[in-house]
């Protein structure tokens, strides 16, 4: 089947830059003052040598009356002093309280939008279909919600307004200089076409190895969430050392990645401290000559050139590692919208038919199915639910049962054919509707990170403590809640660690009857538990199917024998159809093999009984 789950997005790197600014255009006032702060920041920086270099040495110190008379201040020389001592201050005083807003609003503007970012995310995922999670490893999702977020922030929070703040000063910085001395603004900057040319040719370089990174942390994420969730496994079977060296390749491969990052990094770290350096050695070899042997420039203004060209290497710096950032945000945030937009293969049409007092009754009508549109899982398949029958469904390991069910859930779509619920194709149904009228309990129970009152809840949140309480005590598992340290309100880890298989089950039995739905699916609900918890269990399942249409499939035959109707699927087929007693007079028959074959197993551990 063609997974139209994996959306692709515009690639264009304007696109992806405009829609990611659209995030932080949501805090406008925040962004429009974090700007303000930026250019106040700018100024000061850019003012700060001019005072300590020309007004200081060529007008205060050297007693400018003409200059000094525009302040009022003719003659006062230590009081001008003390003006620009005070000035100094206030402008050390105003960048310190500026940094401080600037801190603060970044970290309220970043945090936010990365929430804002992560809860796109999450809604686009929990809209996606099933099949989307069963081609994906649960650690490289993790990295795009949690990391690919961060990265986004980064350019966005500290680099975007930077570029143009720190490009501003630049150009506002060489104005100034060209104004003092347009030979020495000259000779500062005359290896700037040098560094524009190195950046365009490096940044390609940049651009492939983020994603390559990207890739091997992903690899890594995978590995690493396979190991802690498969812990027992790895343990029972003694594979630590195996798994250490499977960890390793991946492993290696982010480091390969991360030391490629750093040499071509300092390629251009090297690149724009030469340039500084020697700015720095021009200025001053040029400045030292001019005052010294012309006319042409006083000491106050080479002491601000010099001041300059250090005021620079902040922005120069920045600009350095600037595209950088940029290449990973950008890159991080297309792989987010790949997510974003992508397309569910289960969608609900723009009128969808309500179910408020479904029947149950269920027709499948020449349904073909497979995962991959060339291999075929279910063929052909016509059958009828009757209204509050039970419905037993039996074969072999891969015949298609769980398929069968999960159509009927429609978790995937049909690839010819129809399923109807009284008489209404489920492609037409409200999705809520359907959720809530067809419940699952399995033998892969998942038990949520939460209270055990929250898990029986799950599927219906308005449940009160009462209802919680009946549902328990309806699946048998009242008493053993009650014994935890804290009852219903007891935590418990995610996927029930604490538990025993039986205790999860029963939790999840308890969670279907909270639900209340009309049709109840049971996917070899006692197949990992013990004899004893079995019988429990299927005293819990006595009440859980009244009333109401039950699929249930089962190698355990014993199961079914409440079953009013069996069928047995064969590669994709149904097979064999009929009552218990039916099916085992057919010769040679499947089911019957099963029996036999179930009753034989039995016996030769002292369990015989009766398998129906």
């Amino acid at each position: 089947m063609e997974n139209k789950d994996l959306g692709k997005v515009n690639s264009n790197k304007r696109t992806v830059f405009a829609r990611t600014l659209k995030y932080f255009l949501r805090y406008r006032l925040a962004v429009t003052v974090l700007f303000i702060v930026y250019f106040m920041l700018a100024a000061i920086s850019v003012a700060w040598p001019y005072i300590m270099g020309k007004v200081l040495f060529d007008h205060v110190l050297e007693k400018d009356d003409v200059y000094l008379s525009r302040f009022g201040l003719s003659g006062e020389y230590a009081l001008a002093l003390l003006f620009v001592a005070i000035v100094l201050i206030g402008c050390r005083l105003i960048s310190e309280l500026t940094r401080s807003i600037q801190g603060s609003l970044m970290a309220k503007v970043a945090t936010a939008t990365v929430r804002d970012i992560k809860s796109d995310v999450f809604n686009a995922m929990s809209r996606l279909s099933l099949n989307f999670y069963t081609s994906k490893q649960t650690g490289g999702l993790m990295t795009r919600v949690m990391t690919d977020s961060s990265r986004v922030a980064d350019f966005f929070i500290d680099g975007l307004p930077s570029v143009f703040v720190q490009g501003l000063t630049i150009i506002v910085t060489f104005v100034v200089m060209y104004r003092l001395n347009w030979q020495m603004a000259l000779i500062a900057c005359i290896l700037l076409p040098l560094l524009v040319y190195m950046t365009v040719k490096l940044r390609p370089g940049l651009w492939s190895l983020s994603g390559k990174r990207h890739r091997a942390e992903r690899s890594v994420s995978g590995k690493a969430n396979d190991n802690l969730t498969g812990a027992r496994v790895v343990k029972a079977f003694g594979q630590e050392e195996k798994e250490i060296e499977r960890f390793l390749g991946p492993n290696d491969d982010l480091k390969e990645v991360e030391i490629n990052i750093v040499r071509l990094r300092n390629r251009f770290t090297i690149l724009y401290n030469m340039v500084q350096e020697i700015s720095s050695i021009w200025i001053w070899i040029v400045g030292v000559f001019f005052v010294l042997k012309t006319e042409q420039i006083e000491l106050g203004v080479l002491i601000t050139f010099v001041g300059y060209v250090a005021q620079l290497n902040g922005p120069m710096n920045f600009f350095s590692y600037v595209f950088r950032t940029w290449a990973e945000s950008i890159s991080a945030a297309e792989r987010l919208f790949q997510i974003i937009d992508s397309v569910p293969e289960i969608t609900e049409i723009d009128q969808p038919v309500s179910m408020k007092d479904s029947k149950g009754e269920i027709e499948l009508n020449d349904v073909t199915f497979g995962y991959l549109s060339d291999t075929p899982v279910l063929k052909n398949v016509s059958l009828k639910v009757r209204e509050g029958e039970m419905l037993g469904i039996v074969g072999h390991s891969g015949a298609g049962k769980t398929t069968l069910v999960n159509l009927i859930s429609r978790l995937y779509d049909v690839n010819s054919g129809s399923i109807k619920i009284d008489g209404t194709d489920v492609k037409e149904l409200s999705l809520s509707d359907l959720r809530r009228n067809v419940a699952l309990v399995s033998q892969d129970t998942y038990i949520f990170m939460g209270s055990v009152a929250m898990n029986i809840a799950y599927g219906n949140e308005n449940a009160t403590r009462a209802d919680i309480i009946r549902a328990a005590k309806l699946a048998s598992a009242h008493e053993f809640i009650s014994k935890l340290p804290d009852g219903y309100d007891t935590i418990i880890g995610a996927s029930g660690k604490g538990l025993s298989g039986g205790e999860k089950q029963r939790i999840s039995i308890a969670r279907a009857i909270l639900a209340d739905p009309k049709i109840l699916i049971l996917d070899e609900a006692t197949a990992s538990v013990d004899t004893e918890t079995e019988k429990a269990i299927q005293n819990s399942l006595k009440y859980l199917v009244k009333g109401r249409t039950v699929l249930s499939i089962a190698h355990r035959l014993s199961t079914l024998r409440d079953a009013e109707r069996l069928i047995v699927i064969e590669k994709g087929e149904i097979v064999e159809e009929g009552t218990h007693d039916e099916l085992l007079k057919i010769e040679d028959g499947i089911f019957r093999r099963l029996y036999e074959l179930q009753n034989k197993s039995m016996a030769s551990h002292g369990l015989w009984e009766s398998a129906v």
